[in-house]
């Protein structure tokens, strides 16, 4: 069974996540507590881009924000695993990904301590209900405290803190 858990005390969870459709790519994130509250979430239109190169966009553009609001600690949660592999050191680094990948590893010195997980998607309802919108977004969108009502479902699911296996969906 899968759930999306809170991050330790003095810590916010970052996910984020990716979708490309016809090679449009769009991305998603959200910061939040760990009492589970949204801090901020975004979603945001990324161009044409290949699907590792949108999710290596979206987590520098997460921990941008991260940096900007002032977060210390930082557990980060994305349900690419070759994201999550390359930038934890398990997988050579391909070379496409390797200015995106440099700007992340070079964003992660700011923060007293950060981790890096690969989660399914499962526990990633938020995230990617904010990629999916931001293929509907022209520009940017920041949401401060709250999530925009295309991923109010997704948040209610993870608060009451459902259970579900793999496959399922909301």
């Amino acid at each position: 069974m899968i759930r999306w858990t809170p991050p330790p005390s003095n810590w916010v969870k970052i996910n984020f996540d990716d979708s490309v459709q016809n090679k449009a790519a769009a991305g998603g994130f959200v910061l939040r507590s760990n009492d589970g509250k949204p801090l901020v979430s975004a979603a945001f239109n990324s161009g044409t881009a290949n699907v590792p190169l949108a999710e290596a966009l979206t987590l520098r553009n997460n921990l941008l924000c991260a940096k900007e609001k002032g977060v210390l600690k930082v557990e980060v949660e994305g349900d690419s695993k070759l994201i999550i592999d390359i930038v934890n050191g398990v997988c050579d680094l391909p070379w496409r990904l390797l200015k995106v990948v440099q700007d992340i590893k070079l964003l992660s010195c700011h923060f007293e301590s950060i981790r890096f997980k690969h989660v399914f998607r499962e526990a990633n309802f938020v995230a990617n209900a904010l990629a999916n919108l931001g293929h509907r977004v022209q520009i940017s969108r920041l949401w401060v405290e709250c999530v925009p009502p295309e991923a109010s479902l997704a948040i209610a699911f993870d608060s009451v803190n459902s259970r579900c296996r793999r496959g399922t969906s909301i």
